[in-house]
């Protein structure tokens, strides 16, 4: 019993081999993919990391030319901040009515709905700071109008911000942006 275990043994062996040797050798099944025209077939390529780049098409990638502003440039040209909205401009004329009357929630509510039109407009902030001057707010005050300075596009607003700076600053008894509005104001 031994040798016909054996015998079956090798013959075992034998056809696994066969068989293994046979699978190898034959041929891959092609996989048929879809034909694309020659124009849009993208070819990818492989890099030594196996890592696969598809590039994009011509049609795509498109150049334009940036316009390059130069800082003396960018402080004369002016942009649009919503002031021309004639929403915008019915609000501010509320608020200054509110604010000429002395009714300052008014004002504040009439000014913040202009800012949300117009949120780059250093009007409503100028009369944002004003009216925060007036509640006995200086340091919102303050902020409010160091915010419309980034705005500002006349040395006209510039100096009424810094007035108001200037007026919360006293009340804080801020010597250094006391000194640095008192500076700003002699440059304007």
């Amino acid at each position: 019993m031994n040798g016909q275990f054996k015998r079956h043994k090798h013959g075992l062996i034998a056809l696994i081999l066969i068989g293994l040797v046979g699978c190898q050798s034959l041929p891959a099944p092609e996989t048929k993919q879809p034909s694309k025209p020659a124009s849009t077939q993208k070819q990818d390529i492989k890099t030594p990391s196996g890592v696969v780049i598809t590039p994009y098409e011509l049609e795509e990638i498109q150049r334009k030319k940036m316009q390059v502003i130069v800082p003396e440039q960018r402080s004369k040209q002016q942009f649009e901040d919503g002031r021309q909205l004639p929403a915008f401009q019915k609000l501010m004329q509320q608020t200054q009515l509110a604010y000429k009357q002395g009714q300052w929630n008014k004002a504040e509510a009439s000014a913040l709905q202009a800012q949300r039109l117009a949120p780059q407009s250093a009007e409503t902030f100028l009369y944002l700071a004003l009216i925060a001057n007036k509640k006995n707010q200086p340091a919102n005050a303050k902020a409010l109008a160091q915010r419309g300075l980034s705005y500002a596009q006349s040395n006209a607003m510039k100096k009424q911000l810094w007035q108001v700076i200037l007026k919360a600053a006293q009340q804080q008894k801020d010597q250094k942006t006391i000194q640095q509005a008192q500076k700003a104001l002699q440059g304007l």
